[in-house]
């Protein structure tokens, strides 16, 4: 420990500048993030969320084999892009939004259900639909809320 700590002694400006670097590629991150869901939230449908929707009905009339290549290749981009995030979390990096195009990407159990809780939620869903008016797309259709029994 005391070696790493006189290393850091001996490096100050290599560790500043590092630091400096690592914060503004932070910063850049978050601000890549917030354009990049900002651009997501006015490119899906205003029916993404309802109950009827079908992600894959546009694939419908292909082939099998490039429908499920389509939908294999997404899936791989997406897992990769959640590894390269998680990895950019510890590095400098625009690891948010690695993450969040990932998760977006890919496909998998409770993921909808996920992000219809946090689309539910007041603040966010009256942000996301006022943002969609100020662009000319209607409001997001939710599925129904649960009830509890």
């Amino acid at each position: 420990m005391s070696a790493l700590l006189d290393w850091i002694q001996n490096n100050r400006l290599l560790v500043s500048e590092w630091a400096g670097v690592s914060l503004l590629l932070w910063i850049v991150s978050l601000a890549l993030t917030a354009v990049a869901m900002r651009y997501y939230l006015l490119w899906i449908p205003a029916d993404h969320f309802a109950a009827g929707h079908k992600p894959f009905d546009a694939w419908h009339g292909s082939h099998p084999l490039v429908r499920w290549t389509l939908i294999i290749g997404k899936n791989v981009i997406g897992a990769a892009l959640i590894i390269a995030g998680l990895i950019m979390l510890v590095t400098p990096g625009p690891g948010w939004l690695a993450l969040l195009i990932g998760l977006a990407m890919i496909d998998m159990p409770g993921k909808r259900a996920v992000e219809l809780r946090i689309l539910r939620r007041p603040t966010i869903a009256h942000l996301v639909n006022t943002m969609r008016a100020k662009a000319g797309h209607a409001p997001l259709e939710l599925d129904e809320q649960p009830t509890a029994a």
